[in-house]
């Protein structure tokens, strides 16, 4: 009985589709939009956290043995921003030893689902194993299957939670968050290397160069050479064969620029597609308390992150920006990178010619290219790892050292919180670090932020549509958490009907008019085919200002929301979509539809 309360205590509310309707016109019938008394109220301090940021910092305490450190105290540590010391307003120490289990959460009856972190993963640390396909060729990706078989099969009976993602064109889970190591084999038994972008580059186009009319060029190119014999003197002669070498070089530079810009644009779609992923895992887990750790095996990508003199400045682009501004948002999460090498071990000087001087520099640019791209891969995983507190592990044979490592990473670590002195959303990165007075200790922690609006959310393209194709088989996004079910129709032909209720304590809410709470909430409901069409998408904005007695109702029972989609009969996978617009927070769930 008490199940049933739940959801007939939340009942919702129908929006309009495609218009904003305030919550304060379905909610004035409530008792609870009494007038409001004389302005001696005051509204509580939860009012003003969109406005005031705390800073989170875990820091993992190694001493020279590499072994965690434990019995450390808030006046052991001084954490910098930008060089100046900050005032440390939360400090915890998390071991997995020391955690105490938290009570299973209640039981949902069938028809709900959630995407509350409870549901989904017992507490604890929690380990993602990204296998990189995009960006790394099918032989190591074999290896890479091998050695996490490996790791899984020496896992005790119930290890950390794990889920486990594969990137290709886009982002799939292969297994959802478990602690049954049986499951895990399951699903990486399952994987299949297949090819990539590393695989199905453009072929390199191989022009010879002329030193005359008629040397070296190719058969297409002599249709514009007059016939044999047809030439009527000796000056039109040579002025035909000038044309055709003019013509033919115009060819060669306008197939090379095309080579040029062909291979940048394949570098700049693995470059977004990659980055949209991690993006999309860094919300997927920060809902989910505690330090996260991401094992990426990758065998590297063409980031650039600085210029060098054999690279074509006019093809080249920076991701430094990108590159960060992921790094950051995955901090913020509670990610840790650790790059894994997929090439396992290496030989020094694996892409140098052995036959050249090691001071001869580079025979051609090509070698140059290929060269300085490893190392500006390799320079970008260090600071995707660095930036969030990983660490990279390449040039080993034996990848479940790493995973191990990693792993142990989130088992024990210090918690460190403040409020930063600067107040202003400036939108630049602030440094951060970490130290303690004994030098012997090794930190490894976030390096920084970035001071940005969250109202700036919109600014970004690639956030503002919640559902898409591409967006199923993913993990559901956790910033902002809710529970859906549907509505029994009364009758068939009826739309069907989503009843959602979004926990109001993962919600933003700012300060309105007269002693009010601010909220803006938007919701999308896509109904896809067994086939993965899209067949019906409902999106509806909810924004109010709401009393203070509304408000506290809401944070005790949730804010409910009713959604209608008028579908053909049929089998149906619905993804549920709810962001907070005042920061760009997102929470989603798949669930069935079944329409009769």
């Amino acid at each position: 009985m008490a199940k049933r309360e739940f959801w007939d205590r939340s009942r919702g509310m129908s929006l309009t589709t495609g218009r904003r309707l305030l919550l304060a016109i379905v909610l004035a019938l409530s008792s609870s939009f009494a007038v409001f008394g004389q302005q001696t109220q005051r509204l509580p301090d939860f009012s003003i956290r969109t406005t005031t940021r705390v800073v989170l910092v875990d820091a993992i305490v190694m001493d020279a043995s590499s072994h965690p450190v434990s019995g450390l105290a808030a006046s052991d540590f001084t954490v910098l921003e930008d060089g100046k010391p900050q005032k440390v307003s939360f400090f915890s120490f998390e071991s997995r030893t020391q955690r105490e289990a938290l009570p299973p959460p209640r039981p949902l009856r069938p028809d709900v689902f959630t995407n509350r972190p409870e549901y989904h993963s017992t507490s604890g640390p929690l380990v993602v194993l990204l296998l990189d396909g995009l960006n790394t060729p099918p032989g190591q990706q074999i290896y890479v299957r091998q050695q996490i078989l490996k790791y899984l099969g020496n896992l005790k009976l119930s290890g950390p939670g794990t889920a486990i993602l594969a990137l290709g064109n886009d982002l799939s889970v292969l297994q959802d968050f478990t602690t049954d190591s049986q499951l895990l084999l399951a699903a990486v038994r399952g994987y299949k290397a297949g090819r990539t972008a590393v695989d199905v580059e453009s072929p390199k186009i191989d022009i010879p160069v002329t030193t005359g009319p008629g040397g070296g060029i190719p058969a297409q190119a002599n249709v514009l050479a007059p016939p044999a014999g047809g030439g009527t003197d000796t000056a039109a002669d040579t002025s035909a064969g000038t044309n055709v070498f003019n013509s033919f070089q115009e060819l060669a530079e306008s197939l090379k620029r095309f080579e040029k810009t062909a291979s940048v644009d394949e570098q700049d779609v693995r470059v977004r597609t990659t980055l949209a992923a991690l993006r999309i895992i860094g919300r997927s887990v920060a809902g989910y308390p505690g330090r996260k750790a991401l094992l990426w095996f990758s065998a590297g990508f063409p980031f650039n992150l600085a210029l060098d003199e054999s690279m074509d400045l006019e093809f080249s682009k920076s991701y430094r920006v990108q590159i960060r501004q992921t790094a950051a948002m995955l901090s913020d999460a509670n990610v840790a990178v650790y790059p894994i090498d997929a090439r396992g071990l290496l030989t020094a000087g694996a892409l140098a010619d052995p036959t050249i001087p090691a001071t001869a520099g580079f025979p051609d640019k090509s070698l140059a290219s290929a060269t300085w791209q490893k190392f500006d891969a390799e320079a970008t995983m260090d600071h995707l790892a660095r930036d969030t507190g990983g660490e990279v592990f390449r040039n080993t044979n034996d990848l479940n050292v790493a995973l191990q490592a990693a792993v142990t990473d989130s088992e024990s670590y210090y918690v460190l919180g403040y409020y930063p002195d600067r107040k202003n959303w400036d939108g630049k990165f602030h440094n951060i670090k970490v130290v303690l007075p004994n030098k012997q200790l090794k930190i490894r922690s976030r390096t920084g932020y970035f001071a940005v609006d969250p109202a700036d959310w919109r600014k970004g393209a690639d956030e503002k549509q919640m559902i898409s194709p591409s967006a199923l088989h993913t993990l559901a996004a956790t910033s902002l958490l809710f529970y859906a079910h549907q509505v029994p129709p009364e009758k068939k032909g009826q739309p069907a009907t989503m009843e959602i209720l979004v926990d109001a304590s993962t919600v933003s809410f700012g300060s309105g008019p007269e002693f009010t709470y601010n909220t803006n909430l938007e919701f999308q409901v896509g109904a896809f085919t067994p086939d993965g069409k899209l067949a019906r998408l409902e999106t509806q904005v909810a924004q109010a200002d709401l009393r203070p007695e509304t408000y506290q109702q809401f944070m005790k029972n949730g804010i409910p929301v009713r959604v209608q989609l008028s579908l053909k009969p049929g089998r149906y996978l619905l993804r549920v979509a709810a962001r907070d617009n005042r920061n760009g927070h997102i929470g989603t769930l798949d669930m069935p539809l079944n329409v009769q």
